[in-house]
């Protein structure tokens, strides 16, 4: 075996023994922010169709329908957080990143069967969702030609005024601290 081949093995290897503690080291790296995601403020482009409501924020993640992993976990997770904020300003936005194989339809059928706040954005193809991907700081690659695409299964929270505020780098997440990140943002007092 090449050098190189064994580096991204060990390196792969590596990532996915500290994906469990990703948000951990993630907090670590945002300390002092008080919030439990990982605090940025970095412009992100807006999203055609899923526009940030006034006073509210986006919750965007990138993923695709066939995707049997992470996708799951992480949707998961923004049908949890929907039960809290419907009634509130609070956008879940799924990017698909295989447009080709994910129509506009489909993901507005699997959208309505999330939750009220639910949107989908579907790129025109994947260069264009993986150029989106990049905007916001994820990725999205091909996997050696088939259907898999390796992505970073990261949520972000979007303001009004299209900045990422944060970042969850885990589908392994502590649901009531989001909220209150959440609260937070949006101005809103949890009791």
């Amino acid at each position: 075996m090449k050098p190189a081949p064994i580096i991204l093995l060990v390196t792969a290897f590596l990532l996915g023994a500290a994906l469990p503690y990703g948000q951990s080291l993630l907090n670590g790296l945002g300390a002092g922010s008080g919030f439990y995601g990982y605090k940025t403020d970095v412009p992100v482009p807006a999203l055609p169709g899923a526009e940030v409501p006034d006073a509210g924020i986006n919750v965007v993640f990138f993923g695709y329908r066939s995707c049997g992993t992470v996708c799951p976990l992480q949707l998961f997770n923004l049908k949890a957080l929907h039960g809290h904020w419907s009634e509130h300003p609070v956008q879940f936005v799924f990017v698909t990143l295989d447009p080709e194989n994910d129509s506009q339809p489909e993901l507005n059928r699997m959208m309505a069967a999330l939750g009220e706040n639910f949107r989908a954005v579907r790129p025109e193809d994947f260069r264009q969702a993986q150029a989106l991907a990049d905007a916001y700081g994820d990725f999205a690659a091909r996997q050696g030609g088939g259907k898999e695409i390796n992505h970073g299964a990261r949520l972000y929270v979007v303001t009004a005024d299209n900045r990422r505020q944060l970042l969850y780098a885990t589908p392994e997440l502590d649901i009531q601290r989001v909220n209150d990140d959440i609260a937070r943002l949006v101005g809103i007092e949890q009791s």
